[in-house]
C-alpha cells in the first residue's frame, strides 16, 4: 500500500560544502546525508549525522591527534548548524564516539574548552561510547540534535523536500 504523501513531515538535507563534502561524493560513495532538518509544529529539529575529523574534500585530517580531531569535529558540526540558522547553543543532545577510551580525558578537556568558549549553559545532554570508526585513523566522531524555532532558517533557506 502506497503512503499518503500529503501526511509526511517535511524534511530536508543539511549541507555545508565549504566545511564538509557529502559522503556520496567520496571516492567510495557512502549513502547518507550529513544531517536532516525535520519540520514540526512551531520548531524544527536538526539531526546531524556522526561527524568526524574530515575536511571539505572528505580527507581525514589531524591524524593521531585526538584533541585536534575533536576541534575539527566541532567545527564541522558548527558549519552544518550554521547552514540552518543554528549554532551550538541550540544543540540539546550529542552522542560521542571514541576509538579508544584512553582518549577520554583529552577528549573531555577539548570538549569542555569548546563549550566554555561559547558560554554554553547548560551543556547538551550527552553519551560517550567507545566504538570502532569507519576509518582507522579517525579517533572521534560526534552526532548532534538541535532544536530551533520553525521560522529560523540559515544559508539553505531554499530547502527542497526529501522523500
Amino acid at each position: 500500500m502506497k503512503a499518503d504523501l500529503r501526511n509526511r513531515i517535511r524534511k530536508t538535507a543539511i549541507k555545508s560544502p565549504s566545511v564538509l563534502c557529502e559522503a556520496y561524493d567520496y571516492p567510495r560513495p557512502v549513502a547518507f546525508s550529513r544531517g536532516m532538518r525535520v519540520e514540526l509544529n512551531g520548531c524544527a529539529m536538526l539531526f546531524i549525522s556522526g561527524t568526524a575529523s574530515v575536511d571539505e574534500n572528505g580527507r581525514s585530517v589531524h591524524i593521531g591527534d585526538v584533541e585536534a580531531q575533536t576541534h575539527r569535529v566541532f567545527r564541522n558540526i558548527g558549519g552544518l548548524l550554521e547552514t540552518e540558522g543554528a549554532d551550538w547553543h541550540d544543540v540539546v543532545r550529542t552522542t560521542c564516539y571514541l576509538d579508544d577510551f584512553r582518549y577520554y580525558e583529552t577528549f573531555c578537556a577539548a570538549r569542555n574548552e569548546f563549550y566554555d568558549s561559547l558560554s554554553l549553559n547548560p551543556y547538551p545532554a550527552s553519551t560517550c561510547v567507545q566504538a570502532r570508526m569507519c576509518r582507522p585513523e579517525l579517533l572521534v566522531e560526534i552526532e548532534a540534535i538541535a532544536v530551533i524555532p520553525h521560522d529560523r532558517t540559515g544559508k539553505t533557506a531554499d530547502h527542497q523536500e526529501e522523500d
